[in-house]
């Protein structure tokens, strides 16, 4: 049997010829959705793709020898065939390996009365082996016939997944998934209906499934293809763009264009999904079915919180500037409220004057982010929480879901949470089902900072809806306010910043012309200057914050690159992208590891042998070991602003360039990550390029309906 997985050979082998290795699998090292590390029994080291993994099992492997600094000689296959051992001491250590009750005594009985044929004969004829051999009962005889028929059935799926997704991009893993969730099932599952890989398997999306669809020979046109594109239109506008839904027209445009369709053909395809349930449409616009439940849920349940009475307030407002002492009135006189403002203008202050305004009460602190909640700690002196924990997530049936709903309350007199521009619909809706008719809410946020990376536009959406009291407080309550400060109101207001640059400034403009000097002088910046100057630790105190992932050199992936090789030198771990002192951040919710999306950490541990990385998260501290090869993990030198929102460092530096482009620099760009600084903010680029910046205000309007169902009751 000949298994080819079809995926691209590495260019680092291109160059070397191509030969052929044989024996027995004699170790496996490693093995994970279907990768393997192992040795055959003529000594050589084997890595590459291989699904079903057997001991004792014959191979015929071709690939490129390589040679790895640590780990020696090995051989890199792409392709192999399968047979089983004919020599009697390999078939000896295949049964003892893969089938139960085989030991070694057995196992000699057995090739002393069959010899190659062994295996073929215990496949066949169990009968014949419980009455031939001593020792094998027949109920023991049908579990090796069992194993090595399953085995048969592992190979035979294998080539035929092999053979489905030949010549696509179907990666490895979600391949190794394919088969641990529907065993045998898989390749018919995957011929059914390709575009059911986009909701049932990880690391599937919609065009990878197209790619398979097409191999398959679905239609261009087909209502399986044009559902599955609707929906995958509807799924990118919410996680690449925050829109919750579209007008039709948009969503039909989207999907043409995705699709390379007609406008009849998809418009049929729609009216028909919605029909079914598979979209949902509301004043227009085209939901998926959750995004529109949560926008309803969060509407409903407000009105049943504002309605319901809540304990009475004894408010004090010594102390207090107009601004705030609006704020206290409304924060006090109403079940739920919004108070807004920028750095500087006392919503800390007006927090804790409400929380004393009600001293006997249960009350409950919370924000998206560890950093947040521990910055919510360090102002208040209160416990806080991130808003995950104060849901108690769990591990149920395969699926995270939240404890806390209507039916097991948050045990609150009073909910205070912060950094509300950062909430998206689903985790708000998530919320708001855990608060029980009688609690008093306060939202507090920043209107001016980016809005949240996931779906909706949930503070804005409430304010302008007019239904929920609010107040924004405007003046700064400090003496001293600094640059920072200033600067954060200065960009708000459209301004340019104010520079001074010397000895006693909170802020600072480093002018270089090119990306080159940009990235050397941040470098520079962060590895000697800095720490020198303030003695601060490079890695915790200081933030790099740009405003792209990739496609220039001073984006996050072309800083952290440079960063790695000049902060931690050290070599790269065999197989691994980290190493011992890398600082990380995590990219998604994992909750059954204590780790969320905006998680910051520090490499301890690398171990390839093992498959593990071992990381000290901050905020709160704690140790967590991970996957090495399946991990959310990326290298956080240099981070998005929207991956430290909610978050701040004592020193925050910032590259500014052109090659940016004017569609994600804009006013609430510069905003945001300036106001991230608590004691010092550096700048370093193009003086001209700031005030373009803060010129630019023309934000991506997001689709969102919750406005209209808080006003009116429809979107």
């Amino acid at each position: 049997m000949r298994f080819d997985p079809g995926h691209a050979r590495g260019a680092r082998l291109a160059h070397r010829p191509r030969e052929t290795v044989a024996g027995a699998l004699a170790g496996i090292r490693f093995h994970k959705d279907g990768f393997l590390i192992g040795s055959l029994d003529c000594g050589a080291t084997i890595k590459g793709s291989m699904p079903n993994a057997q001991v004792g099992m014959r191979y015929e492997l071709e690939g490129r020898w390589e040679k790895h600094p640590q780990y020696g000689r090995q051989f890199h296959f792409d392709s192999y065939r399968t047979d089983y051992p004919r020599d009697n001491e390999a078939i000896r250590a295949y049964l003892e390996e893969n089938a139960k009750w085989v030991g070694r005594e057995i196992s000699r009985r057995l090739v002393e009365a069959y010899g190659p044929e062994t295996l073929q004969v215990c496949k066949a004829d169990p009968e014949r082996v419980a009455r031939e051999i001593r020792g094998i009962t027949p109920e023991r005889a049908g579990e090796i016939a069992g194993m090595l028929r399953e085995i048969e059935r592992g190979e035979a799926l294998g080539l035929a997944l092999k053979e489905i997704f030949a010549g696509t991009r179907v990666p490895r893993r979600a391949v190794g998934r394919m088969v641990e969730k529907w065993g045998s099932e898989a390749p018919d599952r995957v011929r059914a209906n390709p575009f059911a890989l986009v909701d049932e398997i990880e690391g599937i999306g919609f065009l990878l499934a197209d790619e398979v669809a097409r191999k398959l020979g679905y239609a261009r046109d087909g209502e399986p293809r044009v559902r599955a594109g609707l929906v995958h239109a509807l799924k990118e506008a919410a996680g690449g763009e925050g829109h919750t839904c579209l007008p039709e027209a948009a969503l039909v445009v989207r999907a043409k264009k995705l699709l390379g369709v007609g406008d009849a053909k998809v418009r049929e395809v729609l009216g028909a999904a919605v029909a079914s349930g598979l979209l949902a449409e509301s004043g227009g616009r085209l939901y998926l079915p959750k995004m529109l439940d949560a926008e309803r849920r969060i509407a409903a349940k407000l009105r049943e919180i504002m309605a319901a009475p809540s304990a009475g307030a004894v408010p004090s407002f010594d102390g207090l500037m107009a601004d705030q002492v609006e704020a206290l009135r409304k924060g006090t006189g109403s079940t739920v409220f919004i108070l807004t403002g920028a750095p500087g203008t006392g919503k800390s202050h007006s927090c804790k004057a409400i929380i004393q305004s009600f001293p006997n009460a249960r009350i409950e602190l919370a924000a998206p982010t560890g950093k947040a909640s521990k910055r919510i700690y360090e102002q208040t002196g209160r416990l806080a929480r991130t808003i995950h924990k104060l849901l108690e997530p769990v591990h149920d049936d395969g699926e995270f879901q939240f404890t806390r709903d209507a039916e097991f309350p948050i045990e609150a007199d009073l909910i205070i949470l912060d950094e509300m521009s950062m909430v998206d619909v689903r985790l708000f809706a998530s919320f708001l089902e855990a608060v029980k008719p009688g609690t008093r809410l306060v939202l507090v946020g920043d209107t001016y900072q980016l809005p949240s990376v996931g779906p909706g536009n949930v503070l804005k959406d409430l304010i302008a809806s007019g239904a929920v009291p609010c107040q924004e407080l405007t003046v700064i309550k400090r003496q001293e306010p600094g640059l920072i400060i200033t600067n954060s109101h200065r960009i708000k207001a459209g301004q340019d910043i104010e520079v001074r640059n010397g000895p006693g400034s909170d802020f600072f403009f480093l002018s270089r012309a090119t990306e080159a000097e940009i990235r050397d002088t941040v470098l520079d910046l962060v590895r000697t200057r800095l720490p020198a100057t303030y003695g601060v630790d490079r890695l915790r105190d200081i933030q790099v914050i740009t405003p792209l992932r990739e496609k220039t050199s001073l984006s996050c992936k072309g800083l952290n690159a440079v960063f790695q090789e000049a902060l931690n030198p050290a070599p790269l771990p065999n197989g691994s992208r980290f190493k011992p002192g890398d600082k990380v951040i995590n990219k998604k919710n994992n909750y059954q590891l204590d780790i969320i999306n905006g998680d910051i950490g520090y490499v301890r541990d690398v171990d390839p042998k093992d498959d593990t990385i071992v990381v000290d998260f901050e905020n709160p501290d704690r140790r967590v070991e991970l996957s090495l090869r399946d991990n959310d993990l990326h290298l956080a030198y240099a981070i998005t602003c929207h991956s430290f929102q909610g978050s701040e460092a004592p020193i925050i530096v910032i590259p500014i360039h052109r090659c940016f482009g004017s569609l994600i620099m804009q006013r609430n760009w510069l905003y945001t990550a300036v106001s991230r600084a608590q004691k010092v903010c550096v700048l370093v680029g193009q003086r001209e390029e700031v005030r373009k910046t803060i010129r630019r205000n023309k934000q991506q309007k997001r689709f969102t309906g919750l406005e209209g169902f808080l006003r009116n009751g429809h979107a």
